[in-house]
């Protein structure tokens, strides 16, 4: 049997939007303020902001194994009540 692929829909759409935006948004700015800081001598600041990367980066290791497990359990399901 062929299964017809399901559109996700806005909801999930923008779920994933937010997943996948808002830690490289994070890592995006925390990588500008390190650069600024690192240009001012605010090592301390500097420091924060490569703690806030690392929180960025793992942020999204998280949501991206979310993301893959929850695909996992979409394809899965057959659709059945």
């Amino acid at each position: 049997m062929e299964r017809r692929a399901r559109s996700d829909g806005p909801g999930m759409r923008l779920m994933r939007l937010w997943l996948w935006a808002a830690p490289l948004a994070m890592l995006a700015l925390a990588t500008l303020f390190g650069v600024l800081a690192t240009a001012e001598g605010k090592w301390g600041l500097l420091a924060a902001m490569i703690l806030l990367a690392l929180v960025a980066v793992g942020l999204f290791v998280v949501q991206w194994r979310l993301l893959k497990r929850l695909r996992r359990t979409e394809d899965s399901d057959d659709g059945e009540v």
